[in-house]
């Protein structure tokens, strides 16, 4: 039960936060390396999220 409830808090903040996101990403003036901020935040977060299941998980 814990991964749909984590699944559902990120589809809500990905449909809040995108157009925030989105808007940042793709500014003119902005640095080269937002985009791999972005992607680093991601993996950083689906690493973190594989540790916490334990093997029965599965």
């Amino acid at each position: 039960m814990y991964v749909y409830r984590l699944l559902f808090l990120m589809v809500l903040g990905i449909y809040v936060f995108s157009p925030i996101i989105m808007n940042w990403w793709l500014e003119p003036d902005g640095a080269w390396y937002r985009p791999y901020i972005i992607w680093f935040f991601v993996i950083l977060l689906s690493f973190w999220l594989s540790r916490q299941r334990g093997e029965d998980d599965f």
